[in-house]
C-alpha cells in the first residue's frame, strides 16, 4: 500500500493525533480538526522526506481553503500531525 493510502486508512479509522503544535498553528490560520481530517482523506502528497519518514500532504476543506499538513506514521502505526497551515503555494 502507497503511503498516501495508509496514511488516507489511518485517518479514516480515526488512528491520528494532532501534536500541540499542529492544534495551534491550526487554530491560528481558522481550521479546526475536521478541516485537517477533510483535507488529508481528499488530498494529495506533494513531498516527503524520506530520511525522516515524513509527508507533505495539500488539500482543501470542505469550505474550499487550501490547507497542508506535516505527518509521519508513528511505529506504533497513527498518523502524527506535525503541522497544519493555510496552503499559500500553487497545488
Amino acid at each position: 500500500m502507497g503511503k498516501i493510502k495508509r496514511i488516507r486508512s489511518l485517518v479514516q479509522h480515526g488512528l491520528y493525533y494532532l501534536t500541540e503544535h499542529a492544534y495551534h498553528e491550526a487554530m491560528e490560520d481558522g481550521f479546526d480538526i475536521f478541516d485537517v481530517e477533510y483535507a488529508i482523506l481528499g488530498g494529495k502528497m506533494r513531498r516527503s522526506w524520506p530520511r525522516e519518514k515524513k509527508y507533505e500532504i495539500v488539500g482543501l476543506t470542505p469550505d474550499g481553503r487550501p490547507l497542508g499538513v506535516i505527518c509521519r506514521i508513528t511505529a506504533g502505526q497513527k498518523v502524527r500531525i506535525i503541522t497544519a497551515y493555510e496552503d499559500r503555494q500553487k497545488q
